[in-house]
């Protein structure tokens, strides 16, 4: 069992050693590494009086805010179980979530979608609704972070207990749940330091305490623990957003100095699309990451463009191996490099065999920062975990220096009578069109050859295009076969909680 400072030890540290130190700003408060200590060990003294035990799990139903991250320091210094919920999820889907996970106690606001009273019906294991607001019927998340004592005991927490069930929204059914130790916590920002010594990117990707980061996609997903984490290992300061606004992140960038940031490229390409984008400097930005879909290669040049400073490069990682599990080098951005020395990645064919370097398979991963398996998920985990390999569902091919590129989802592939279509080939196609501002392509039932194409198209601005002419451009650029057969204009395309787009909610507006 590997041994690291447990998140307790580690905010001891951090404040010793940088005290006033800025570590988290919200609005215009700045939160110091003094004022992290405090709150966070008077909250989980409470917790702990309040009955709370190693294994109990406790989630964390909010917006980012200074709030969740107490909420994270607390819960994993006394070894409780934190489930990080998708703040944009249904009342439904929470039940769901709670039941699941027997659920004992939640961190949540007054101002959620749906009542709180009704949710603690229908949830029989939870002791404990815990709100941000004053709220008579719950019990105040300040006046426990601030009534207690502000030093915490040694609760003796090892690496291979289970820290953390992070709900993943799945492209069909209920959430499953990937459980987290208390190694993988650590490993994220330690794969992050490790990339730092990339060629080009050794004077930039410092992560230490001169970063000052922000924290554009929710705490509640698998890469919104990073910046809790560098905090209190590396010292580093984050500029947290209640929820991603290009126009915001923008003025946040230039008014605080911010140096770098990771994202999803739906993200990106809505900051490209802002109208007066060229007016923000951006000069501080030295690095961005790119994760969560395939990303146009143009459309991250363009990005690094407005960023005279910085170098723009693309990674990979899921919920279920901690990310940045890959990061490629400056300039290569069709790429997702190279691997962390914490994992291995190959690409096997259908019969679990590795394919030849070019051919395209099946991501798939084995190391110490793949996840424990789905919670109370037997069947499933059996079907993912085959001789020690994680299978991924993501489909890739390597180059030959070694460089993984990532095609699509195995689920994102479109069978046209026999012949199979990468989604993300049509995307990043439609992308490079300059009416385009949002593309999604899906399969869609045909009697006669299976399947067939549908493109989601939103177009720029005060754009009026009829389809015909991006069939056109397709047809000049595309095999037969690929075309789609159907094109549908939206105003917006339906996105998960993490900024990707959801392709399972255009299934379901196909069918209706």
């Amino acid at each position: 069992m590997e041994t690291r400072p447990d998140v307790r030890q580690l905010i001891i540290e951090a404040a010793d050693k940088y005290g006033e130190k800025t570590a988290f700003i919200q609005n215009d408060t700045e939160y110091n590494f003094l004022n992290l200590k405090e709150s966070s060990f008077r909250l989980a003294n409470s917790l702990l009086d309040l009955g709370y035990k190693k294994g109990d799990k406790i989630a964390i139903y909010l917006p980012n805010c200074i709030e969740y991250i107490y909420s994270y320091y607390a819960i994993y210094s006394i070894g409780c179980i934190v489930v990080p919920i998708d703040f944009f999820l249904s009342q439904n889907e929470v039940i769901a979530i709670s039941n699941h996970c027997e659920l004992k106690g939640l961190i949540t606001t007054n101002n959620t979608k749906f009542n709180l009273l009704e949710l603690r019906q229908s949830i029989p294991t939870l002791k404990d609704i815990i709100t941000i607001e004053e709220n008579s019927k719950f019990l105040s998340f300040w006046r426990l972070a601030t009534n207690s004592k502000p030093d915490l005991e040694d609760q003796n927490i090892t690496t291979d207990m289970m820290s953390s069930i992070f709900y993943t929204s799945g492209t069909t059914g209920m959430p499953k749940g990937a459980t987290w130790n208390y190694l993988h916590i650590h490993l994220g920002t330690e794969q992050y330091k490790y990339y730092g010594t990339y060629k080009g990117l050794e004077n930039r990707l410092k992560i230490d305490d001169t970063e000052r980061l922000i924290a554009p996609i929710p705490f509640s997903h698998s890469g919104g623990v990073l910046y809790p984490m560098m905090a209190i290992k590396y010292g580093t300061s984050t500029v947290i957003m209640p929820q991603f606004n290009p126009y915001d992140f923008v003025k946040l960038i230039d008014k605080w100095q911010v140096t770098g940031f990771h994202m999803v490229p739906p993200m990106y390409y809505a900051i490209l699309n802002l109208k007066d984008i060229k007016k923000y400097k951006l000069e501080s930005i030295k690095w961005a990451a790119v994760f969560g879909a395939p990303s146009s290669p143009d459309l991250m040049m363009r990005f690094e463009k407005l960023c005279p400073n910085a170098v723009v490069v693309n990674g990979w990682g899921m919920t279920e191996v901690i990310p940045p599990t890959s990061l490629s080098t400056p300039g290569n951005v069709k790429s997702i490099g190279k691997p962390t020395p914490n994992v291995e990645l190959k690409i096997f064919d259908a019969h679990d065999n590795e394919v030849k370097q070019g051919e395209v398979g099946e991501l798939v991963v084995r190391g110490k920062s793949v996840f424990l398996g789905y919670y109370k998920e037997p069947d499933l985990n059996n079907e993912v975990f085959k001789n020690g390999w994680f299978y991924t569902g993501d489909l890739g091919r390597t180059d030959d220096e070694g460089n993984f590129y990532i095609i699509g989802k195995s689920k994102d592939t479109i069978k046209v009578g026999g012949e199979l279509v990468w989604a993300a080939e049509i995307e990043e196609l439609l992308l490079k069109h300059p009416c385009v501002k949002e593309a999604a392509a899906i399969g869609i039932p045909d009697q006669l050859r299976g399947e067939v194409v549908k493109c989601y198209i939103v177009l720029r601005e005060g754009v009026v295009l009829p389809k015909q002419y991006i069939l056109e451009y397709l047809r000049e650029n595309l095999a037969k076969f690929k075309i789609p057969k159907e094109i549908e204009y939206l105003d917006e395309l339906p996105k998960t909680g993490t900024g990707k787009i959801n392709k399972a909610a255009l299934r379901e507006l196909n069918k209706n």
